[in-house]
This record gives structure tokens, C-alpha cells and sequence, in this order.
């Protein structure tokens, strides 16, 4: 496990009490997000409660993929897919670049992906160094197992941060940002050790640092995570139930046999050495000798299989639970039931978890219009835009059906046709959007154009039905020519 640097030279006294108070904190948290990320990863260790499994069942592994299923299922309904001016026009180049060049859309994903799993996420815009081919201001992500802060409950912002840019294999710490409303400090180590490298000061009255929960409240301002108590329970005992089947289906796959009348000495090989018992189990044909001295005919018998039903039973019983704490459809869990859902049985079970996403949509918005413009000041060109963020439908509807209500509201004249509410209904992507942009603009001029011909026109035609034209030769009244 990767460990944080505890001194750092150049910072100021109360720098100083305000990393050391954050570092505590990060490491408080920091255990129970790493454990949740296990979960997440399919790596949670056998939560034996000791009774019916034996010892070999310690070695065997099992992995159960339900809690990357709760995290993915909503993550795929919330989705970015661009930004819009909130006025409704395309956003200005600068800004386009800058979201291009910082991959934002890609960078949604894993960070609302990050937020399920941890319960919150964060997200700082740096400043980048052109010089070395990077864009003027990084956008870039911070997770709840390398970053921490407090939160300003009377501004309802962060007050403070604590950002550790770590390597992809979190062993390394690069570099260190420390925020508050006054200034931002860059710590970067040397051969000496870590020491402050760059401080320059907010004037905006917010850290460029946002906060991406998951289920916030005024009690728990850094949200809840997805992978909570409730779900890593049913997932030990789906991991349980997975592994007691697995020992039966090795163990007990061959009826158990039972013998009367018979000693050890009958089951020895030539060298008077004991069979082995599975052995004994799998033989097609056993021939067991009379008794030499009683002259008795020894008797075998073979015990009723063990069922799997009680094994499916209870996977089912807790895919069931894991799917209505989850709000996923109970279908999603990978468990077979006799009877399928229906459409209609699918579409209400997914209803929950479409509300769900509609509420994503509300907590991850503002941070996200926030982030764009903390890049844009940054960025310093002097061309600022105030940009809404574009969400696609989360109960994905098909394209008929969305075409179909879509032609309805335009035909009854409450939505216009080339309207962006429009096009949000048709679940249109950012690229299409632009195309189609681009293809009213052209429209506009080129009816502008035709308007102002018509308009020429038509006052030619009056002039010369009033008798105002006149030849081009003919003098001006009242004036005199004059040549050179």
C-alpha cells in the first residue's frame, strides 16, 4: 500500500496543521475505500461463518461479479454526452478545444464510476504547461482512496483539498496539491525530500477542486457509496452458496455406498495397502469376497443423492435481495428464473434505477458546469461561455418510440421542430447535434439571403411601376455637371 509523504518543507504554519488534519483524515477513510474496491474488483476474500464448509473449501476461489453489476448498471444510464451554451447556441471554439483536448467525456465516465464505488470523487482543474505540449488548464480526476477535503456547509463547496497524483500502479506519489479559498500549493520532492515548488491565489472565492457525491446530504455532505454494508453481505453469502455447490458438485456428484458385514482387510490392494476410498466410490464394478469365517454374504447399499434445488433456492432468494437494494432488475443478476419477465415487468423494475440517474443528473451537473468554468479562467484567452451539461435518456428508450412522441409534440406546435429539447427527446449524440447545427445555421443565411433578394426585388418593381427609375444617363435636378 502506497504511502504519504508527513513533512514538507516551505509551507506555512497553517498550511502546515491544515495537511497534516487532512492526511489524518484520508487515512481514516482510506481502509474502507480500499474495501470497496476489492469488492468492486471481484478480489473479496471468503467470509467462512464455520460450519458447513470444510478446510480444502479455503483454497478454492470464487468470484462473484454482483457489485461491479450494481455500479455498472447505473453508471451506463448516466452518461455525459456533451455541453451546450445556456442559451442554446453552439459552444465557442476555445471551449471546444479545451473539452477535446482534456477528453472530458471519457473522463465523466470514470469519475461517476469512481463516485458509485467510493461514494464521492474529485475532480481539480491545474494549471498545464503548454511548452511541454499540454493544454493551458488539466482537467484532471482524483479518487476518494488519494484525495480528501472538508466541506464549506454555509457556501455549500469544498473549503479545503488534499490531492495526491499517484502512477497507474498506486505506488508512486508524483505530486501533491494542497487547496484552500486563498491559494493553491504545488509540493513536488526532490533528492532533499517533498517541498512546496509553485503557490499561486484564488481569486474566484472556490478552490478549482469540485466534489462528486453520491447520494449527498446535509449528514453525509461526500455522498454514499453503492457498494454499501447491504450489498457486500448478500455478496458473501452469494460467494458462500457459490462455493458449498461447487464442493458438492466434486464430492458428492457419485451417490454415497454403505456396507454391512465387511471388514478393512477386504478393500487392500496386493501389497496389502488400503484402497482409497474415492476409488472405492468410482468403481463400476466392486466385488466384495464372503466371509471366511461366518461364511456371511456382505451387504451394500447406496445412499439418495444430494440435491442442488436447496443451493438454487437460496442463490435466488439473495439475487432477489442484492436486486431490490440495488434497484436492478432481478433478471440482471444472471439467475434463471421459470418464468421470465415480461416488457412491462422489466420496464417497471428498471424505473427505479432511471429515477435514480435522473437525480445523478442533478448532483453531477453543477460540478461538472463548475469544472468548465474554473478551465476557462484558467485558460485566460478572454472568451467565456456559460455551458449547460447534455444528459442521454436513462430509460434508453427505442428510436421509434422516442421518434414517434417526438412527431406528436411537433405536430401539435408545443415543441419546435429544430429545438434542442427536440433533439434531447430523440436522444441525438453531440456529433449529430453539431451536424445538424451547422445545417440550421446554413438554413438561416440562406434564407436571410433569399429575403433580402425578394425584398430588392420588389422594390425595384414598385419604383418602376411609380415612374422613379430613371436611365442611368440621366443628370440629377437641379444639379450641374461638372467634368474633369
Amino acid at each position: 500500500m502506497i504511502s504519504f509523504p508527513t513533512t514538507i518543507s516551505g509551507l506555512t504554519g497553517s498550511e502546515q496543521q491544515l495537511y497534516r488534519r487532512l492526511l489524518r483524515r484520508l487515512y481514516r477513510k482510506r481502509n474502507r475505500n480500499r474495501l470497496r474496491s476489492t469488492y468492486y474488483n471481484g478480489r473479496n476474500q471468503l467470509h467462512d461463518i464455520g460450519y458447513s464448509l470444510p478446510p480444502v473449501a479455503k483454497d478454492i476461489s470464487i468470484v462473484v461479479g454482483w457489485p461491479e453489476k450494481a455500479i455498472e448498471g447505473l453508471a451506463n444510464r448516466v452518461r455525459l454526452d456533451g455541453f451546450i451554451a445556456d442559451d442554446g447556441s453552439t459552444p465557442i471554439d476555445a471551449i471546444s478545444e479545451l473539452t477535446d483536448a482534456n477528453d472530458v467525456i471519457q473522463l465523466t465516465q470514470s469519475v461517476h464510476t469512481d463516485a458509485f464505488v467510493h461514494s464521492c470523487s474529485f475532480v481539480a482543474v491545474l494549471q498545464g504547461d503548454p511548452a511541454n505540449g499540454e493544454p493551458e488548464a488539466i482537467i484532471q480526476e482524483f479518487t476518494a482512496d488519494t484525495a480528501t477535503g472538508e466541506w464549506d456547509k454555509r457556501r455549500k463547496r469544498l473549503a479545503t483539498a488534499l490531492l495526491f497524483d499517484v502512477d497507474d500502479e498506486y505506488e508512486q506519489v508524483n505530486g501533491i496539491y494542497l487547496m484552500d479559498y486563498e491559494h493553491t500549493v504545488t509540493i513536488e520532492p526532490d533528492e532533499h525530500g517533498w517541498h512546496v515548488a509553485d503557490r499561486w491565489d484564488e481569486v474566484s472565492g472556490r478552490i478549482p477542486c469540485e466534489l462528486f457525491a453520491y447520494k449527498p446530504d446535509s449528514r453525509r455532505p461526500f455522498g454514499r457509496s453503492r457498494i454499501n454494508r447491504t450489498v457486500m453481505s448478500l455478496t458473501d453469502s452469494a460467494v458462500r452458496t457459490f462455493l458449498r455447490s461447487e464442493i458438492q458438485a466434486e464430492l458428492y456428484s457419485v451417490p454415497g455406498r454403505y456396507f454391512l458385514g465387511v471388514n478393512e482387510d477386504m478393500f487392500t490392494d496386493e501389497d496389502g495397502n488400503l484402497v482409497p476410498k474415492w476409488k472405492i466410490m468410482l468403481d463400476q464394478v466392486l466385488a466384495i469376497p464372503r466371509d471366511q469365517l461366518t461364511g456371511q454374504i456382505p451387504q451394500v447399499g447406496q445412499f439418495q443423492q444430494a440435491s442442488f434445488e436447496p443451493h438454487l433456492a437460496q442463490l435466488r432468494q439473495t439475487a432477489t435481495m442484492f436486486a431490490s437494494a440495488t434497484s436492478l432488475p432481478p433478471d440482471a443478476m444472471g439467475v434463471l428464473t421459470d418464468n421470465p419477465s415480461s416488457a412491462e415487468a422489466i420496464d417497471k423494475a428498471s424505473k427505479e434505477l432511471c429515477l435514480l440517474a435522473e437525480n445523478c443528473h442533478n448532483w453531477f451537473g453543477r460540478p461538472w458546469q463548475r469544472v468548465i468554468e474554473h478551465a476557462q479562467r484558467i485558460s485566460g484567452d478572454g472568451q467565456t461561455q456559460t455551458l449547460l451539461p447534455q444528459w442521454r435518456n436513462p430509460s434508453t428508450p427505442s428510436k421509434a418510440a422516442a421518434a414517434d412522441l417526438a412527431v406528436k409534440l411537433v405536430g401539435a406546435n408545443i415543441l419546435p421542430a429544430d429545438s434542442e429539447v427536440t433533439w434531447d427527446m430523440l436522444d441525438l449524440t453531440d456529433q449529430q447535434r453539431r451536424i445538424l447545427r451547422g445545417e440550421a445555421r446554413r438554413k438561416r443565411a440562406q434564407t436571410a439571403i433569399d429575403q433580402l433578394r425578394a425584398t430588392t426585388m420588389q422594390q425595384m418593381q414598385e419604383d418602376t411601376a411609380g415612374g422613379t427609375q430613371r436611365p442611368a444617363s440621366a443628370e440629377p435636378t437641379g444639379g450641374t455637371r461638372t467634368t474633369a
